[in-house]
């Protein structure tokens, strides 16, 4: 009888306390896919872009967020290609993330979408913009309004390929293998964007892409061996993140050796170089301010 009067007393107390841990939902004002952000207002609204279009961005306006987390995952042909996080700075915020869509190999009928989430439960909505034939999009003059829950842009002309988008890589046929080098230039400077971010999972797709665009046999051979090295880059931001500075110098160091100095992955080694350096003065800052302040 006590344990269950015991219960019914705690029962409340608790999920008052996980209430107040959970803060509540920002409002999202605006959002929406436009070509450029001038003044930290978007210049235009797009629901279709075309193919040839260097940058996408995604822009959202929030009220009541103060000091709490919002997240752009982007997805390309349904598939997740990056997560953007963005800190909320006050109660009246505006923010945006962009993608680079040069060297990615995009054709006509691909698709992009950002679903907006903050903390957990928080579902913003989901928004998709089309890529069609270049010239054949006109950006549409900035008329962004409330937005609400998965609200999302109007629905765009399939395409006019028959494969699902969520299939379009699976569609896209190789050259035979030990035809010439195409050029990839523009698809490794991708890459080394995302991988300067962090994001492996989207140098991961990136590489994919680019391993459809050739079938040289030495080209196919180094983006596997760059896919080896982003899962081991992966690897080594993971040990960051729990803080194994030792092991993670000593993945680093195997790293610098074994990935060549033109590969994409190399120059986001070299930033996590620097960062074990700081991390290293940081650890030494803080045992030298506990060694001051023991008695």
């Amino acid at each position: 009888m006590r344990v269950i009067l015991l219960a019914s007393l705690l029962t409340p107390v608790l999920a008052m306390a996980q209430t107040e841990s959970q803060p509540a939902c920002p409002t999202l004002a605006r959002a929406s896919f436009t070509t450029a952000v001038e003044n930290r207002e978007p210049i235009n609204t797009v629901s279709q872009v075309p193919v040839d279009t260097a940058e996408l961005l995604f822009y959202t306006e929030v009220h009541d967020g103060s000091n709490q987390t919002l997240y752009h995952h982007w997805s390309l042909n349904g598939e997740p290609f990056v997560d953007v996080t963005l800190e909320i700075g006050s109660d009246f915020w505006r923010t945006w993330s962009s993608k680079t869509l040069t060297g990615l190999g995009m054709k006509a009928g691909d698709t992009w979408s950002v679903s907006v989430t903050g903390a957990p439960g928080c579902e913003l909505g989901h928004w998709q913009v089309t890529l069609t034939e270049s010239g054949n999009a006109p950006a549409e003059p900035d008329t962004s309004t409330q937005a609400t829950p998965d609200r999302a842009a109007p629905p765009s002309p399939p395409p006019s390929q028959t494969e699902s988008p969520t299939n379009a890589d699976d569609a896209q046929q190789a050259a035979p293998t030990g035809s010439a080098p195409v050029d990839l230039s523009a698809n490794f400077m991708a890459i080394e964007e995302l991988l300067t971010l962090g994001d492996t999972r989207g140098a991961r797709s990136a590489i994919k892409r680019a391993r459809a665009l050739t079938g040289n046999a030495q080209q196919l051979a180094d983006l596997d061996q760059m896919d080896k090295d982003n899962q081991a880059f992966a690897e080594l931001n993971q040990l960051i993140r729990q803080r194994d500075i030792p092991a993670a110098r000593q993945k680093l160091q195997a790293l610098m050796v074994s990935v060549p100095p033109e590969s994409p992955v190399y120059p986001a080694l070299q930033g996590r170089h620097k960062l074990l350096d700081q991390l290293n003065e940081m650890n030494r800052d803080s045992a030298g301010l506990q060694a001051a302040s023991a008695p």
